[in-house]
């Protein structure tokens, strides 16, 4: 059976070089692992940024801004990258959310995502980019998958229609402890049909966006 490890990286498509690097190593603290020419394309250079924890994302850049004019722009809908979502913790979360607003860079947030929170804005090519933190925090001694399994089992199993941050609690108490968490409230599922539509993943990050 195949087996694998991680995403390595993302590959993103762009003509803003200096800009672009600029907004990963200053606004967002990426470290540039990898400078060198695209072995496809010479026109281009080809960068590695450092998330953390030996994840990356590639960047493949037009040295001049002209030679990129043969790309046509990526446009939202089937078989394209919604966003790229970056895990930060707190302290990030609120220094990078006061960076990019005194950068002049349009946030879209932050959006309650029931065991998380969210910011979204793009980066200098136009990706569109979420930074999230955990309102309860992972223990570095469990693994996001292990918890969050879990806690989608707490959720379906007090018949909720999302996870929220009481199924994260309860899943990090029983992994933890090593035995079944009892003390999660038997909530009813959210009403979807009245629940508002956050307008900065419908209107701004929807699949189906229109083109623009």
């Amino acid at each position: 059976m195949v087996k694998t490890l991680r995403i390595s990286h993302p590959a993103l498509f762009g003509t803003r070089l200096d800009e672009t690097i600029r907004f990963y190593t200053e606004i967002l603290g990426m470290e540039i692992v990898l400078r060198q020419p695209n072995l496809d394309d010479a026109s281009m250079e080809h960068l590695f940024f450092h998330v953390g924890s030996d994840n990356f994302i590639a960047y493949f850049l037009t040295k001049e801004d002209r030679a990129g004019l043969r790309y046509a722009p990526a446009k939202p809908g089937i078989g394209g990258m919604n966003h790229l979502a970056i895990d930060v913790d707190a302290a990030s979360f609120a220094e990078a959310l006061e960076r990019l607003r005194s950068e002049g860079v349009d946030v879209r947030g932050p959006v309650d995502r029931g065991y998380e929170c969210s910011i979204y804005f793009k980066d200098p090519n136009g990706v569109r980019i979420e930074l999230l933190v955990w309102l309860t925090p992972p223990p570095p001694n469990l693994t996001q998958a292990d918890i969050i399994r879990r806690a989608q089992e707490i959720c379906i199993g007090r018949g909720a229609g999302y996870v929220e941050d009481q199924d994260m609690q309860a899943a990090i108490r029983e992994l933890r402890d090593g035995h079944p968490d009892a003390r999660v409230d038997n909530v009813p599922p959210p009403d979807v049909a009245q629940d508002e539509v956050d307008e900065a993943s419908w209107e701004s990050f929807s699949a189906s966006a229109p083109p623009g």
